[in-house]
């Protein structure tokens, strides 16, 4: 079974890195969007993990988790950003998105393993 995994990223370098992280996780489908309103038009996909910028060109990224799980409750988000701010990781991770990853040379590491553990916990619930 494919998972679907959205990756939200409007730094191509980034995103490529990202995507390249990914890459040897089996059994995975990754769509790179560089806006937030990319993502929504294809939502109704309802991708098992999605993989969230916090500053991107159209929306703020925790405002972009919210419409997410509105319209695909399913789908887990991580958050992947350069933002430091302890404050802004606690809400975060008080509207129910425990994963917050700064990027970082360990950010690619960190972010395979999570993303098989949800996968993981997905195909044994």
């Amino acid at each position: 079974m494919k998972h679907k995994v959205f990756l939200i990223e409007d730094n191509l370098t980034e995103g490529f890195l990202l995507r390249l992280a990914l890459s040897k996780v089996e059994n995975l489908e990754i769509t790179h969007f560089k806006t937030g309103g990319e993502l929504m038009e294809k939502i109704d996909e309802c991708p098992s993990v999605a993989i969230v910028d916090l500053n991107l060109p159209d929306i703020n990224g925790l405002d972009l988790i919210k419409e997410i799980k509105k319209k695909s409750a399913n789908t887990k988000s991580i958050v992947v950003s350069a933002q430091r701010d302890i404050d802004v990781i606690a809400t975060v991770q008080s509207e129910g998105t425990p994963y917050y990853l700064v990027k970082s040379d360990s950010v690619l590491k960190n972010l395979k393993s999570i993303v098989e553990d949800f996968l993981f916990s997905m195909e044994h619930q």
